[in-house]
């Protein structure tokens, strides 16, 4: 049996930014999101890079191991931020978030780095499969605040780490594809400002992909949306 993603991205600049420093990536092995380091320059450029790195995964043509694919292609990405960083001292440390899903037979490969996230809806539960590369995330990791309190954190969008021409450990997982399982990667302009409850009942209502991520994006905007907002949606099915 062949799998494949029926995938659909939506992305909106939000009702607090000036430019839409997210970029994304839906196809039929590949789901992506990248979010440019908010207050750094030139962030939407750094989304970009790593997203054009990431899209010719999506070639069904292509074979080998999907992390390994990942692994380097976002590799290459940080390599050209760095050499854009050391060349031009309008875009030094500019760098994004990143978080992609690559369909290889029956196994899906997840990277992340940053706080761009990750959900998997299995049999109508709702799972976070990412790991905020955050400073909240580390309080919360210590027991110092609970995660509720972590959502209203005044430092709650200090990234930890992202790709921008430095090094970096990304979180990388192999998951098993399901028929029937949807996935949700999305910039923090929705996660910061939706409930998990919420999106999980997108996620279970609305069994059309790119109509899911509409209304993901319009639940962000009526709760204020003061990022951009990106969010793919995606359902693994057989071809």
């Amino acid at each position: 049996m062949s799998l494949v993603l029926h995938s659909a991205a939506v992305t909106d600049i939000g009702l607090g930014r000036t430019n839409n420093e997210d970029s994304a990536h839906s196809g039929h092995r590949l789901i992506a999101v990248a979010d440019g380091i908010g207050g750094m320059p030139a962030g939407e450029l750094a989304s970009a890079i790593v997203i054009r790195e990431l899209e010719p995964l999506d070639d069904p043509a292509r074979e080998g191991d999907p992390m390994e694919a990942l692994r380097t292609a976002v590799a290459a990405a940080n390599l050209k931020i760095r050499d854009i960083s050391d060349q031009d001292q309008a875009s030094d440390g500019m760098g994004t978030t990143v978080t992609a899903m690559l369909l290889a037979g029956d196994q899906l490969a997840l990277f992340h780095v940053g706080d761009s996230r990750g959900y998997r809806l299995h049999e109508g539960t709702i799972a976070q499969i990412t790991k905020d590369d955050t400073y909240v995330q580390t309080l919360v990791d210590q027991g110092l605040i609970s995660p509720d309190e972590a959502r209203v954190h005044p430092r709650r969008s200090v990234v930890m780490q992202a790709v921008q021409g430095l090094d970096y450990e990304p979180t990388c997982v192999l998951h098993p594809a399901v028929v029937g399982d949807r996935y949700l990667v999305c910039s923090d302009g929705l996660s910061d400002v939706v409930e998990e409850a919420a999106i999980a009942d997108a996620l279970g209502s609305e069994p059309d992909p790119a109509a899911c991520a509409r209304l993901l994006v319009n639940f962000a905007l009526e709760a204020g949306a003061p990022d951009n907002v990106t969010v793919v949606v995606a359902d693994v099915s057989d071809e």
